[in-house]
Formats: C-alpha cells, structure tokens, sequence
C-alpha cells in the first residue's frame, strides 16, 4: 500500500502542484491539505479517494500560485485597528512614562492590520484542481501495481520454500516414529524390566501414545493453507484475506513443532516460520 504520485497542470489562471502518498495501515486515513480557500473542495476530493483507495494512511498536499496580473492577490489595511492601536499604545507609553518610538514599525505587526483579501477560484479552476489531484491518485495506483509484482514474487517464493521444509518434514516421519518407539522400549526395559504381564498391552499403549504426537492431521492442512494461498495469489488478491491464511498457517506450524519432538522436524518448522514472518510483512503491503 505503500506509493506516492505527483501531477501538476495549469489553467484557469492557477499552476496546480498535487502531491500523494501512501503508507501501510489497516483501514484507510485521509490527511487532505487544502489551502483555506479550497475548504469547499475537501468532500469532492475526499470521496474521490474512497472510491480509489481501500486501505492506507494517505497524505495529499497542494501547492497553488496564481498566475496573471489578474489573479495578484489584493492587500487589505484595516486603517481603523491600525488608528485604534496606535491611540492605545499612545496612551500605554504615557502612562508608564515611556519612550513610544517607532510606531509604524509596531503597528503593522499587529494581528488583523494587514492580511490578504479572500482568493476565489472560477469553476473551472476548481476543476483544473480536481482533475489535477485525480491524475496524482492514478500515478499512485501505477506505483502500487509496480510493488505489487514485486511482493507476488517475494510471497510466491516464500511459499515455495514452505513448501520445501514440509516435504523435509515428511521425509523425517520415519525416523522420528523409529526413534520415538526405541526412546519408549528403552524407557520402559529400564524401569519396567521383567514385570510386563501383557507385552500385547504394553504394544498398544505405545501405540495410543505414539498417537498423541502424530502430525499428519496438520502436515494435510498446512499443505491446504498452501495450495489456497497459492491460489489466492494467482487471482486479485486481497490483503485481509492472505492474511487470515498466514495466521492458520502459522497454526498448524506451532502445534506441528510442538508435537514433532524430533530435531530435524523442528529445524524445519523454524525455516518454515521464518518464511512465513515474511509473508506476513509483505502481506501488509496489499490492498
């Protein structure tokens, strides 16, 4: 989501400059900067963006000169405050019995003595300003697009070496059965000996237990999470959405690392997490 556009046009006695960018978020935040007497231009603008734009915090800024003798901005004086002030600080240096020197010099500064006259633009400078600010979304949407095929190979990479480690995980299986089996007899030929009355229900046992660490059921639905991403990606994708996978990936991930108790299987399992904290990150960048 992140990008940035800029577009600048002139017509209608104004040189429009509009600049937008964008930068990740959950849900989309609109920082319009208009000039004051563009107020009237913000829910145009605004709703033009909704329309554009799903997801983001975004910042849209405007520069605008006038052009033409035409268009000089006018310079209002307000020679009654500027009279007022100049009575009051007459009499304030008599009373405390100072020097009031310069008296031009402070009276300009003061608030509201001077200011500009109200600018007002004509239609179709409004619409000059518009389609000015229309033309920057667009050259942010181009932008987006650009990073988006640069995330869809990052993600598709990324599940491809998940996919790696979890048939690195499958080739484990036998040897941790095996190993997780001769841990059990040794364990119980050193503590149980010649005392097993039913070694046909000590076999079963074992095998109830052995059970209890079997990881096919999340081997099957990681590979699922997998093949939907994958799909997923091949359409439009939307961000939420992959989202939500990762986080069922990561699921079966840790339960499979929990149960696994067996080293290569968890070296694996941390790769494979390691993929998949990158999925997450670029995942933040899709709309």
């Amino acid at each position: 989501m992140t990008g940035f556009g800029r577009s600048e046009a002139s017509d209608a006695g104004i040189k429009v400059v509009c600049e937008v960018k964008s930068l990740n978020g959950r849900y989309l935040d609109l920082d319009i900067r208009l000039p004051r007497f563009l107020y009237e231009l913000d829910a145009a603008i605004r709703k033009m963006l909704q329309e554009k734009l799903e997801r983001g915090s975004v910042t849209m800024m405007f520069n605008i000169e006038f052009t033409g003798d035409e268009n000089a901005p006018e310079i209002n004086i307000n020679h009654a405050l500027a009279s007022a002030y100049l009575d009051k600080l007459n009499n304030l240096s008599q009373s405390l019995n100072l020097e009031f020197r310069d008296p031009f010099s402070q009276i300009i500064r003061m608030q509201d003595v001077i200011g500009n006259a109200e600018k007002t633009l004509t239609e179709e400078g409004k619409k000059c300003i518009l389609k000015t600010a229309a033309d920057a979304v667009e050259k942010l949407l181009q932008f987006r697009k650009q990073e988006g095929q640069a995330i869809l190979t990052k993600l598709t990479e990324a599940s491809a070496q998940i996919r790696k480690q979890l048939a690195v995980v499958e080739s484990e299986e036998q040897p941790r059965r095996q190993n997780l089996r001769n841990k059990i007899n040794n364990s119980v030929a050193e503590h149980v000996r010649d005392n097993i009355a039913d070694p046909s229900r000590l076999e079963q046992e074992i095998l109830l237990y052995m059970e209890k660490w079997d990881i096919a059921e999340e081997k099957q639905r990681l590979m699922q999470h997998l093949d939907y991403f994958d799909a997923c990606l091949k359409k439009e994708p939307l961000g939420r959405k992959l989202n939500f996978i990762a986080q069922e990936m990561g699921r079966e991930m840790n339960t499979m690392g929990v149960k696994s108790n067996h080293f290569p299987m968890q070296q694996a399992v941390v790769l494979m997490k390691e993929k998949l904290e990158q999925i997450k990150e670029q995942v933040l960048n899709i709309v």
